[in-house]
């Protein structure tokens, strides 16, 4: 790949520690995969490692930092979406996640492969008067915004992590699926959102919402915790 023309950035996926990342995975995929990292580091390819979060691995992802420093450019994590095989699994409680998030901050500040993602960041980052970023896709929520999933029949969806059609690129074209009606839905986010201040970089997940079957175009992120004045 390499001699053909140089990735601009290769992305692996761990799922926790050794142990509980080859129950994810399969045998031996934990050791691979840090393998290969050292192949990426050689052959000067950037390298990026996702981790999704579940309650069993959340105490995995800041020992599992510290294994990648210096191993890996870039680690991150998004939260499970409890659809298809991940309704098996379960999210963290309120309480975790947001005592999590406090420590996951402070750890990036001294580990430069902590990358952050999640757009909820964004509210801590807020609460301790520091810059923000552009949250999970550069803008907050990109579903349906700076990308599209689509199938092999030209279905497309909002976002690849839960059941988001929007249109099929084989009917419509990705212009016509892009601007159509419900895909401007998505791009709106959830209607509970719409007066907060960070909503330009955050709008939480809709993935993870529509996993506590709650509506998205009106409730936020089940996670959120930003005191934001109802809109109307």
């Amino acid at each position: 790949m390499k001699a053909i023309e140089l990735p601009a950035f290769y992305q692996v996926s761990l799922e926790g520690l050794g142990e509980h990342n080859d129950q994810v995975r399969g045998p031996g995929h934990f050791d691979r995969v840090m393998a290969f990292l050292d192949v990426l580091k050689e052959l000067g390819i950037y390298s990026m490692v996702m981790l999704t979060l579940t309650e069993d691995n959340l105490r995995h992802v800041l020992p599992l930092a510290e294994l990648l420093r210096g191993r890996t450019d870039l680690f991150t994590f998004n939260r499970l979406s409890m659809v298809g095989e991940g309704a098996n699994l379960r999210l963290p409680s309120k309480k975790e996640y947001l005592s999590f998030l406090e420590e996951y901050l402070d750890a990036a500040k001294d580990n430069p492969v902590i990358s952050l993602k999640d757009n909820l960041l964004n509210i801590h980052l807020k609460k301790r008067g520091s810059e923000l970023f552009g949250g999970c896709a550069g803008y907050g929520c990109g579903a349906a915004f700076n990308f599209l999933s689509v199938l092999p029949d030209g279905e497309a969806h909002a976002c690849r992590k839960f059941p988001s059609p929007v249109g099929n690129v084989l009917f419509e074209g990705i212009a016509g699926v892009y601007d159509s009606e419900k895909a401007r839905q998505y791009r709106a986010g959830p209607r509970a959102c719409r007066s907060c201040s960070i909503r330009p970089v955050c709008g939480g997940c809709l993935a993870v919402a529509h996993s506590f079957g709650l509506n998205i175009f009106e409730e936020r992120d089940p996670f959120c915790c930003m005191e934001v004045p109802f809109l109307v």
